[in-house]
């Protein structure tokens, strides 16, 4: 199984007109992240669209992007007039193949996040016949089913105070990366083994080495998300941790701390 995950958005992109504190394309670049992690755990080959969330691509680049993979997902989330509207929305490719993923997909979220309105999907044709939608076009031009996932509304208050918290992050992406392995009948017991991701030690004074594999690893001043960044990151590379508090290590260069989650022990 192998499936490309795409961030939405790059930079400061759709700031939330009701919490300033939320821009899409942060939340999408964590949460594309973070169900990476929780796929390649049931053993999937995941590949995103770029490396770095500052770097811009076209649609057409991030769909095209799939190429090879059994599915493409984009991860977003929606904004409309009504503050009142939550669905998730999955816009699926027209050709009908990705309809029930996104739909199960669509319920997930609406379960995880629980929203008021249940999830839907979408599926619109372009003025050729095309995908409307140019990420999903791009990801059809090469044969492949796409789902481009709308988490609700960030112009619904209720949903961006939840989005804006880590660990609901973290828990829509087990339950994303849990409905892509039943429907495509994956199980963490029997795929196919992934290197483990780097866990906390019996003794906080036991140093190990981990591998670093994104670009932008942000260094942080203490371990966990509500520490300032030191600006700098850890680039791709060998590592040696040498403190752990839960899924955080403290670099041996005393540089900071970085999270875990997307490093692998050696």
């Amino acid at each position: 199984m192998k499936i490309c995950i795409d961030a939405g958005h790059y930079g400061k992109y759709n700031r939330s007109p009701v919490n300033g504190a939320y821009y899409e394309s942060d939340m999408a670049w964590k949460l594309h992240l973070y169900l990476k992690a929780e796929l390649e755990a049931y053993g999937v080959e995941v590949v995103t669209t770029r490396a770095k969330q500052a770097k811009d691509l076209s649609l057409m680049q991030r769909g095209q992007a799939a190429k090879g993979c059994d599915l493409f997902i984009s991860v977003h989330s929606n904004a409309c007039e009504d503050e009142t509207a939550d669905h998730p929305l999955a816009c699926c490719t027209i050709t009908g193949k990705a309809d029930s993923i996104g739909q199960k997909l669509a319920d997930a979220v609406a379960e995880t996040m629980e929203t008021k309105q249940k999830g839907r999907i979408r599926k619109k044709k372009g003025t050729y016949g095309n995908d409307w939608f140019t990420v999903l076009y791009g990801a059809a031009s090469v044969g492949v089913p796409g789902v481009l996932m709308e988490h609700s509304f960030h112009t619904n208050r209720a949903a961006v105070d939840w989005l804006l918290v880590d660990a609901n992050l973290r828990k829509l992406a087990a339950a994303e990366a849990k409905t892509i392995a039943e429907h495509y009948g994956l199980t963490k017991a029997t795929a196919k083994p992934s290197a483990p991701a780097a866990s906390a030690p019996d003794t906080a004074t036991t140093s190990y080495r981990v591998r670093v594999t994104i670009d932008d690893l942000n260094i942080r001043t203490g371990p966990g998300t509500n520490y300032p960044t030191t600006g700098k990151f850890t680039g791709r590379g060998v590592f040696t941790i040498v403190e752990t508090q839960g899924t955080w290590g403290r670099l041996k260069s005393g540089a900071g701390w970085i999270s875990l989650n997307y490093a692998t022990k050696i």
